[in-house]
């Protein structure tokens, strides 16, 4: 019986180490054969497959994308974007999205890296900080100068309400009594 337990013991490390594994993937192969692997070149972008072994086609913006599928194209999203998956899944039992931009300050594959520029803003692909003209002044012009209006006696200040009062009565004064009735449309 000892035999046994120590027997156990020994063994399940192993093999729990070898199931526990990188790959989520189902059918990759061992080793990896890149000669196997489709072509891309009329892909747009490409992307690596579950196993880590082929690129395949990405799919892009508004397209459907799966969560693990192997060695098929268009199914994982591109860099720059993440697949936002949807709560049922499809008639195989694979759930599926659609591929949205990364959120703002998060760029890379699947948005894990994050944006360190200080605007906060980068390319959601390279991560590179994006500049924008209408951000910056200029150093040729000179700063707009604001008009300096002096206040009069009437102007209401904080916890005076004289001036609005005066201003409610001279408005009623000057509408009609009569009330006013609209015809129905």
């Amino acid at each position: 019986m000892k035999v046994f337990l120590l027997l156990t013991l020994l063994l399940t490390p192993m093999h729990a180490g070898t199931a526990w594994s990188a790959k989520y993937a189902v059918d990759c192969p061992e080793p990896c054969e890149s000669n196997a692997c489709k072509s891309t070149l009329r892909c747009k972008r490409t992307v690596l497959d579950d196993c880590g072994c082929c690129r395949v086609c990405a799919a892009a913006l508004g397209e459907t994308c799966y969560r693990t599928v192997s060695g098929m194209d268009g199914v994982k999203c591109g860099p720059g974007l993440k697949c936002q998956f949807y709560t049922e899944e499809d008639d195989f039992g694979d759930e599926f999205g659609i591929c949205k931009e990364c959120p703002y300050g998060t760029y890379g594959m699947e948005c894990r890296k994050t944006c360190n520029c200080p605007s906060g803003i980068c390319d959601r692909v390279t991560g590179k900080c994006l500049k924008f003209p209408f951000f910056q002044l200029s150093a040729s012009k000179p700063p707009n100068r604001r008009k300096i209006i002096s206040h009069t006696e009437n102007d209401m200040a904080s916890g005076d309400g004289n001036s609005v009062k005066e201003e409610f009565v001279k408005e009623k004064a000057i509408r009609s009594p009569v009330m006013k009735w609209l015809n129905p449309r």
